[in-house]
């Protein structure tokens, strides 16, 4: 079950291979960051489930030419020390809190993964103060409802699931998370580095973040969102993005301003599946928001 689970839930997962950032470290509750770059608006970058302050290392430095860029691992994450639970609530708080310390106006907040849940559920919670949303491949509840599904049920079999997880012992636990990893990387070469790096993660912070995610439905917070913005989805071919893009836009139905990209073919890392499609919605969108 935690082999195909795993692979259900492979949405939420993202870790890939860093570059070394230079930069201004700070530390702000359960968020390990590095600052560059020193333009007026600021853009706060949040990986997924695992990854670290190197996922978007692809853009980053592009990024920094013209804006100041905050590059974040949350706790628990890339070989950082964890906190106790309520992991996606401290993200998000941590977030939050970061804003309040570094004085942004309106920062523009990126998220891929995990990282866009709590994009959303930040720009729901302070919608004066985002300036726009960037959201990557990330889903209001995920994994979705299906018809007759009770969150009640929902909550059961996530224990289990979790609970499992935690229980398997470590060779079995990096043998299925590759299982999951390989649905996820288009490029088998990278298939290695993103193992090792997910088997760096404080298994407790990635168990009890799927586990909190998968329960936590973002649907009744989007009409709260005042600012711009972005879901930049995939689908695996060319002749699938407009089918993809329908479902992604009745998933955010209620969004006030909402624009839609679909990268094909593309798997769930678009950053590098795609780097340059990535981009040609990524950037544009930033330099449009922050005129």
């Amino acid at each position: 079950m935690f082999v195909r689970t795993l692979a259900a839930l492979a949405l939420l997962i993202f870790s890939f291979q860093p570059a070394l950032a230079a930069g201004t470290s700070l530390h702000v509750g359960a968020a390990y960051v590095t600052k560059s770059g020193s333009g007026p608006h600021a853009v706060i970058l949040m990986p997924g489930l695992g990854g670290g302050s190197w996922a978007y290392d692809g853009v980053a430095p592009e990024l920094a030419k013209r804006y100041t860029i905050y590059s974040v691992t949350f706790a628990g994450f890339d070989g950082e020390p964890a906190v106790a639970g309520n992991y996606l609530d401290t993200f998000a708080q941590s977030i939050i809190d970061l804003i309040a310390q570094e004085k942004l106006r309106a920062p523009i907040l990126a998220g891929h993964s995990l990282g866009g849940h709590l994009a959303l559920r930040i720009a729901a919670t302070i919608p004066d103060n985002v300036g726009a949303v960037v959201v990557i491949d990330a889903l209001p509840l995920y994994p979705p409802m299906r018809p007759g599904d009770t969150m009640s049920e929902r909550r059961t079999f996530m224990t289990a699931y979790r609970d499992g997880m935690l229980a398997s012992p470590q060779a079995a636990y990096e043998a299925q998370s590759r299982v999951g990893i390989t649905s996820l990387v288009t490029d088998p070469k990278n298939i290695d580095f993103v193992a090792a790096s997910w088997n760096k993660a404080d298994r407790h912070t990635i168990a009890g973040s799927v586990y909190e995610m998968s329960l936590a439905d973002l649907h009744p917070l989007l009409s709260k969102i005042s600012a711009p913005l972005l879901l930049i989805g995939v689908a695996d071919t060319e002749a699938n993005a407009e089918r993809n893009r329908a479902y992604y836009a009745a998933e955010y139905a209620g969004t006030p301003h909402l624009e839609i990209a679909v990268v094909a073919p593309s798997k769930h890392y678009v950053m590098y599946d795609q780097p340059e499609k990535f981009a040609a919605a990524f950037l544009p969108f930033l330099a449009k928001v922050t005129q």
